[in-house]
């Protein structure tokens, strides 16, 4: 059943916005590209690509083409290492105030998403274990879409499946890096940066987000806020 039109919806990253992922992903993903290719890239080029695509992130950390036989198994093996080493963490991952914010913006009325470069299958994963995949009536991953962030592709995707053509006059996209807030941009949407995920304060801030949350509760009071206005008579 399709949701109202005159509702809002908000669409989530999920690295380094709900869950703090980041660390551990440049680490599997380096320890990936080193079982592959025998070469370590180092943590902080890693962590520089978190929010690209899987196959991106692999090529450009190898040196190789993302459609190259050596991207495909550094994302094979990182994936293994994901389900196996991330994915139990997931509950002990979630950034403070993530839970309870998620519970007021679901009670709210607003629809949440998520859009995130992670595969769709990966991201399932972790939201199950994190125990927050019911607060979300769409995940769009990026093998979901022909054209992954910021491109507006994965966000006109989460639009289609609840049955709304934009967000709303409360709704905003969220996330940590300059892909998200493209991607906001590209909708016409209102953009919240979070400082505490892959980008720190300064640099998402550079990305001229329409709001600069410091830490969750930001994000949930300042959405919260905005419905509040759009609501008044």
């Amino acid at each position: 059943m399709p949701f109202e039109a005159t509702r809002s919806a908000l669409l989530f990253d999920l690295d380094g916005t709900l869950l703090d992922t980041p660390r551990a992903i440049a680490e599997q993903m380096s320890a990936a590209v080193e079982s592959i290719t025998g070469v370590h890239p180092g943590l902080d080029a890693a962590r520089r690509l978190i929010g690209a695509p899987l196959e991106r992130m692999a090529g450009t950390l190898s040196g190789t083409d993302p459609e190259s036989a050596t991207a495909q198994a550094i994302s094979a093996d990182y994936v293994a290492r994901f389900r196996e080493l991330i994915v139990p963490k997931a509950a002990g991952l979630l950034y403070p105030g993530v839970g309870h914010g998620l519970d007021r913006l679901a009670n709210a009325g607003l629809i949440l998403t998520i859009v995130t470069s992670k595969k769709h299958e990966s991201a399932e994963l972790i939201l199950a274990a994190a125990g927050i995949r019911d607060h979300f009536a769409v995940v769009i991953g990026a093998d979901d879409v022909a054209h992954p962030k910021p491109h507006r592709d994965s966000a006109d995707a989460a639009l289609r499946g609840i049955g709304l053509t934009d967000v709303g006059p409360a709704g905003a996209v969220i996330g940590d890096t300059s892909g998200d807030i493209g991607l906001g941009k590209a909708i016409g949407a209102f953009t919240i940066g979070v400082g505490y995920g892959v980008y720190s304060a300064d640099e998402i801030a550079a990305t001229t987000p329409d709001f600069l949350a410091h830490h969750f509760d930001d994000v949930t009071r300042t959405v919260l806020t905005r419905l509040e206005s759009d609501q008044r008579p």
